[in-house]
């Protein structure tokens, strides 16, 4: 397509996508514009036939898709960051494989965005989302946004930007955080630290196709490792920060913690239970003393507390747990 230096980099990470992949590079491939653009392409040792798929389009496209082939599975984070840092345009655009973009003039009304307004680091759109498993089921919109324009308070604990609809501007900076390297979530602590360099914004439009499906990275479990590599991630986001960003992260590591006392619960495991308890409440008194955030002390809090010293009243919560399943 095009022979020259791409204005855009789109990113495309894909593992065990063979069902989908071709649906996503069409939709890239089919973007009209007045610049050229590259494709990046990061395959993490799929066990089904996506490698194959990225090669036939390479083979179709050998002026526009440049392939990773990971000789081995890097995992998820890893295989993002790479492609990333393998795209060399001023823009870059995310399109996962499972996803796929529906408007043909995506691209270029984003890149137009940006290229007039040099405030912005980051513009997207909503998505519909597609549910796999329940074909009878009509697409939804991914968010019911209230405004146009995000910054970093807007993102933590969130998730309100859709993968498939990002455009920012690459180079911003070159060495990657310890944390972010590290996330067990990627997309949300990128935005934020691009938003510490400019304004994100809503452009109008629904220009892609978000899929919900069993082998999508949202359905993982969300176990006792992941809350507190959550909790490892935000607490190291306040630290980059210089705590800039207290109010909105206490609440937000106050609902992780009280996740992993609810798995304690749902698992019988008392001893469990009042180790996170324990470290939930010995953190919001720090937090509280630090920061004199109102409401720490929510009504889950006290629960939290009354159930981790008394052996009998977690027995009680357990049993009214199952009850309330049944």
């Amino acid at each position: 397509m095009h022979s020259e230096v791409p204005l855009v980099s789109v990113r495309v990470i894909t593992y065990n996508h063979g069902r989908f992949l071709r649906e996503c590079l069409d939709g890239i491939m089919a973007q009209k514009t007045s610049f050229p653009f590259e494709v990046v392409i990061g395959e993490d040792c799929s066990t089904d036939n996506t490698r194959q798929i990225c090669q036939e389009f390479q083979a179709r496209y050998p002026d526009t898709i440049k392939l990773l082939l990971h000789a081995q599975n890097v995992g998820a984070q890893a295989n993002a960051r790479l492609a990333r840092e393998a795209c060399t345009g001023k823009y870059i655009a995310f399109c996962e494989g499972d996803d796929y973009w529906t408007d043909p003039t995506k691209l270029q009304q984003q890149v137009d965005f940006l290229e007039a307004n040099p405030a912005y680091v980051l513009c997207f759109h909503n998505c519909w989302m597609k549910f796999e498993q329940q074909p009878d089921r009509e697409m939804e919109l991914f968010h019911d946004y209230t405004k146009a324009d995000y910054a970093i308070p807007d993102l933590i604990g969130k998730w309100l930007i859709p993968t498939a609809s990002v455009v920012f501007r690459n180079h911003l900076f070159t060495e990657y955080p310890e944390w972010l390297r590290n996330a067990v979530v990627g997309d949300t602590p990128f935005y934020i630290l691009l938003a510490s360099f400019g304004s994100l914004k809503l452009v109008p439009g629904i220009m892609a196709v978000y899929r919900r499906h069993d082998g999508g990275a949202t359905n993982l479990l969300h176990g006792y490792r992941y809350w507190e590599r959550m909790i490892e991630l935000y607490c190291a986001i306040n630290e980059h920060f210089k705590h800039r960003y207290s109010k909105e992260i206490i609440p937000v590591l106050k609902w992780f913690h009280y996740k992993l006392t609810q798995l304690a619960l749902q698992d019988n495991d008392f001893e469990k239970y009042r180790h996170y308890a324990q470290r939930s409440l010995l953190f919001n008194t720090k937090m509280l003393l630090r920061y004199q955030h109102i409401g720490i002390f929510h009504y889950r809090i006290a629960f939290m507390g009354l159930t981790a010293i008394s052996p009998l009243f977690f027995k009680v919560r357990v049993q009214r747990q199952v009850q309330n399943k049944a």
